[in-house]
């Protein structure tokens, strides 16, 4: 699927992906107090999602797919049907890796160190030029969808599968979707808690006839390997950086 590079009103596939070649999402991080009298599985939930976002290093496994629900969709206003899937590794507190995995030849990469981003292309890595806050915003659209879950509500939880809604649906639908909040539809959001934090969420909706679905599995919650200046850059690196790879 050919990555955009710019802001566009009409819907798009694979929303989630970052920076570089890929299109941007800008999602602040908001904290949710806890009020006395919060039902038991909404605590846990929330308390799960912030484990994960706070933690110092995590993976994610980003699949995104759209699907037609009938043979006849409307041609205007629809994202191509299919699926991609992007590699994400975070490091706290500014640092984060995409890989795009490819079907055919390289995966493209994209790595933000603080305000430095280093884009692969074929099989060589450029510095693109300095961006203030750039792995801020990065380390923020990662959260975006475990705010979702930081701002659950009416959740009811069988074992460790926890469906909720969210009081932060019009950032969902804008942001994490890609879509107005008036052409969605259907929204469905679940996450997989375990040993206290979340492991797993999909988001689901229907928007213009077609269902997206953004599938994440979460793993090396805190253990992550470090996200690293390329190593055939390591001698533009900052002495104060993080080491070469």
């Amino acid at each position: 699927m050919t990555p955009d590079t710019g802001m566009s009103s009409t819907p798009r596939a694979l929303p989630f992906v970052l920076v570089g070649a890929f299109a941007a999402l800008l999602v602040g991080g908001i904290a949710l107090s806890l009020a006395t009298g919060v039902p038991l599985a909404q605590q846990q939930l929330v308390n799960a999602a912030g484990n994960t976002a706070s933690a110092s290093s995590f993976a994610i496994v980003v699949t995104d797919s759209v699907s037609n629900l009938s043979s006849s969709v409307p041609s205007g206003g629809t994202q191509p049907t299919g699926s991609e899937t992007l590699h994400v590794v975070y490091q706290a507190p500014d640092s984060v890796k995409e890989t795009l995995e490819a079907t055919v030849g390289r995966s493209p990469s994209v790595i933000v160190i603080g305000d430095r981003l280093f884009r692969q292309t074929g099989s060589k890595w450029v510095e693109s030029p300095t961006s203030p806050g750039e792995g801020a915003r990065a380390a923020s659209t990662i959260a975006a969808p475990l705010q979702l879950a930081m701002h659950a509500t009416n959740v009811t939880r069988r074992g460790d599968l926890y469906r909720f809604e969210s009081t932060d649906l019009s950032r969902l639908s804008k942001s994490v979707l890609g879509v107005d909040a008036s052409q969605l539809s259907s929204p469905r959001l679940s996450a997989q808690v375990r040993n206290g934090v979340v492991t797993h969420e999909l988001i689901t909706a229907v928007v213009a006839h077609q269902r997206l679905e953004l599938d994440l599995a979460f793993s090396a919650i805190g253990s992550a390997p470090p996200v690293q200046v390329p190593r055939t850059l390591r001698a533009t690196q900052p002495s104060s950086g993080v080491g070469p790879s």
